[in-house]
């Protein structure tokens, strides 16, 4: 064994351990938002053999060369929906901390005036469920290689600081939800065009003398290519007001902390190890904002900064996956459940890296004792 595969197998080992640890009655409170999308999974159909049977597009340069040929013309492209399920950031995360043992306080767009089916599993599993309107959709475009989001967000306008207040009781009520919450998760960013204004009235109006404790605060851009650079400036200056209050836990990929650091004039770094890379870039982006931690789970590592130190580590990439939308989500509850229960942030990597590797394998979001299970596993075979 090298001695790279015997780090790897000792840290999932490790992590595996810490997780086992955790009490059972360890079941933190975690307040996520505010997003909703029924998610309609898709293959395009490339051949059709029989009514029922066809063979897939497989890659997005296939489907991207297909578009291509249509140019000047016209084309039609079969679509089978595989699976209609719960989706945007917030409600898969909401699902997968569900499963982790977390107390889930869910607020998001999930329908009107009922609770859309897809997310009836969600809010018998949370601990309390707000919904804010009409959910969105999103049509994915899966292939061997990564996906295509198609949004139809148009209720993502509807989320703003006035209406989740009025949905949680007023203001009374909303400083009775972020009091009492361990964890706070506000996601989506990119596609919900109130977050940042939501972000600054909470630092103002909402957090001020409202606990003597620093609650974690994760925030998960979701892919920001489509916003500005002056949009993500002024969310960067709004989640800056936060950290005052709250610890601040940024979570990206490898695409989003790449445009991070082009948006703030930091050279990514050159680092040939991808893992090394990211951390550094993690390092530099804590540094200039001052956040409690910035993460990056790339493909196939993950990467983590701190204010005393930084960790990286490779992964559970999976060359063949059943279901790749809401992967990033997993990972980020395992990681922000394991930094919630206290443990260290390298084994916290493992931890995110392995919900979201058994989610991936099993289209299902695992319970602690199947990422240990995960762990342990891995341990074996590195």
């Amino acid at each position: 064994m090298s001695d790279a595969r015997r780090a790897h197998a000792e840290l999932c080992a490790a992590a595996a351990n810490a997780l086992a640890a955790v009490p059972a009655a360890h079941q933190p409170e975690i307040l996520v938002g505010f997003d909703g999308f029924i998610d309609d999974i898709i293959d395009l159909v490339d051949k059709r053999t029989s009514a029922k049977d066809y063979t897939r597009v497989r890659t997005i340069t296939d489907f991207g060369n297909k578009v291509l040929a249509a140019a000047g013309k016209s084309a039609g492209i079969g679509a089978v929906t595989k699976v209609t399920k719960l989706g945007g950031n917030g409600p898969i995360m909401a699902n997968a901390l569900c499963a982790q043992d977390s107390q889930v306080v869910a607020v998001g767009i999930l329908g009107e005036p009922q609770i859309h089916p897809v997310f009836q599993p969600l809010a018998a599993r949370a601990k309390r469920t707000v919904s804010l309107g009409n959910a969105a959709v999103t049509s994915a475009l899966e292939f061997e290689d990564g996906k295509v989001m198609l949004n139809f967000s148009d209720p993502m306008a509807t989320i703003t600081f006035d209406h989740v207040a009025a949905r949680c009781g007023g203001l009374d009520g909303l400083k009775a939800m972020f009091r009492s919450a361990a964890g706070i998760a506000t996601v989506n960013w990119s596609q919900t065009p109130g977050m940042t204004a939501m972000w600054r009235r909470l630092a103002s109006e909402v957090l001020p003398g409202l606990r003597p404790d620093r609650p974690l605060w994760f925030v998960d851009l979701a892919d920001p290519h489509r916003c500005t650079d002056e949009d993500i400036r002024a969310g960067f200056a709004a989640l800056q007001e936060i950290q005052k209050h709250a610890d601040v836990v940024l979570g990206l990929n490898e695409n989003e902390c790449r445009q991070m650091c082009g948006v703030f004039k930091i050279a990514y770094p050159a680092n040939p190890v991808e893992w090394e890379a990211a951390r550094e870039a993690c390092v530099l982006l804590r540094e200039k904002f001052s956040f409690s931690r910035v993460m990056c789970h790339l493909v196939k590592s993950s990467a983590v900064a701190w204010q005393g130190g930084s960790a990286a580590a490779d992964g559970f990439w999976e060359p063949k996956p059943k279901i790749t939308t809401g992967a990033g989500d997993h990972y980020n509850a395992g990681f922000f459940a394991a930094l919630l229960a206290g443990i260290a942030p390298a084994q916290c990597l493992q931890l995110g890296g392995a919900t979201s590797g058994h989610y991936v394998r099993t289209a299902e979001s695992p319970t602690r004792a199947q990422v240990i299970t995960f762990l342990r596993a891995a341990a074996k075979v590195s």
